[in-house]
């Protein structure tokens, strides 16, 4: 949901609720609303394996009575649906790391293009300088007809340089540099590729980055603000040749 600009916080070990973050959902077009979301989440089982149920229900604010008119949160549902899908299920920044078996040596020539995809939701006013910000490889890398890199694998970038919306008007700004993709057995293969972010009229919504090629240059809006949806994805770089051992390597 932090995709479609809600502030979840946790209740109980059993309850999440979350309203609007008014500037956040600006950025998705989100139309005004007085509900909020609560969700339940209890353990259970489906087809033999353990897991989570979740229960969704949007309630309205300030113990108003009546039913909410499902404005804005049925739209940061459908969101968050999407990036189930989208997403790898496991956060790649916490994934234990895996000795390759069945070694192969592979050679990537530089400025090999590769897809990448934002884990979370960033907006500028939660982003640090040389903060570490996590994508994810959005698709296989296919050499000689065979995966080398599979989609899911950590891919770390970096604020470089950050400022917050200023007065009379100026805009936040920032550039987003790409550092490096994890492998499975824990080498780190070089990135190169960045995208400056910048907002600038006081008056309108706030930047939505979309799909942003390597070198895109200057990515601007008419907000004071800008942001980096969960899901967006952008074309980076192998930063000179790389070569790796891999294991399982997979034909296509």
């Amino acid at each position: 949901m932090q995709a479609g600009g809600v502030l979840l916080f946790k209740v109980s070990n059993q309850s999440v609720e979350g309203e609007r973050v008014d500037e956040r959902v600006k950025v998705l077009g989100l139309p005004a609303g007085d509900e909020a979301i609560h969700a339940t989440l209890d353990a259970s089982t489906q087809g033999g394996e353990a897991g989570t149920l979740v229960r969704v229900e949007t309630l309205r604010r300030a113990n108003k009575k009546g039913a909410p008119k499902h404005t804005w949160s049925t739209g940061v549902l459908e969101q968050a649906a999407c990036l189930v899908t989208l997403l790898s299920p496991d956060d790649p920044l916490h994934r234990p790391m895996i000795s390759p078996a069945d070694v192969v040596e592979v050679q990537v020539p530089d400025a090999t293009t590769l897809e990448v995809r934002a884990r979370h939701f960033l907006f500028n006013t939660d982003i640090k300088p040389n903060q570490k910000i996590v994508f994810e490889t959005a698709g296989p890398l296919v050499i000689n007809g065979s995966v080398v890199i599979p989609s899911g694998l950590l891919v770390v970038a970096s604020m470089d340089r950050a400022s917050d919306i200023k007065e009379l008007g100026g805009g936040a700004k920032g550039q987003l540099s790409f550092k490096y993709l994890v492998l499975p057995d824990g080498t780190r293969l070089p990135l190169r590729g960045s995208v400056d972010l910048q907002g600038k009229d006081v008056s309108k919504g706030l930047l939505i980055v979309g799909t942003v090629a390597f070198g895109a240059g200057v990515a601007s809006n008419t907000g004071r603000g800008f942001a980096i949806p969960a899901g967006t994805t952008m074309s980076v770089q192998l930063d000179g040749d790389q070569k790796f051992r891999v294991g399982g390597v997979v034909p296509r």
